[in-house]
């Protein structure tokens, strides 16, 4: 045999990895250009959409420092105390609630307990909550 006729080794790939290059390829293509019954402009245009909004919500979020600093008292003092994190407490010895139901204060007072006490660790949470509103409106 000569050494054109020899078959050549093919490089090793795992089981799938092909099927799974394609599947990928396919899911980056539907989340960029959408399902094949719209539109080809419909999913770049709410993706325009998005890093729109994205950008006008965190232009400048910090300037207004900690926004109402009633509320950022009880991010704080949740952030610091469990109990004033159920309650809603502004102060870290439980003693003075804020007048709004303390599940409005979790999430910012998780993101303070994550990222510390900043002024736009306590205004994050609401950025990202408005930019999954506007993507289901």
């Amino acid at each position: 045999m000569t050494s054109s006729t020899l078959p050549r080794p093919s490089a090793p790939t795992a089981p799938g990895a092909s099927a799974l290059g394609g599947r990928i390829r396919m899911l980056r293509r539907s989340v960029i250009r959408g399902r094949a019954t719209h539109a080809a402009w419909e999913r770049p245009a709410f993706l325009g959409l998005l890093l729109v909004t994205a950008i006008a919500y965190f232009y400048n979020l910090t300037a207004s420092g900690y926004a109402n600093e009633f509320y950022s008292a009880a991010v704080q003092a949740g952030s610091t105390n469990w109990e004033a994190f159920l309650f809603g407490s502004s102060d870290a010895g439980n003693s003075i609630t804020v007048d709004k139901p303390p599940a409005s204060l979790w999430v910012m007072a998780l993101s303070v307990r994550v990222f510390g006490l900043s002024s736009f660790s306590i205004l994050m949470p609401e950025v990202l909550m408005g930019l999954v509103t506007v993507a289901l409106v």
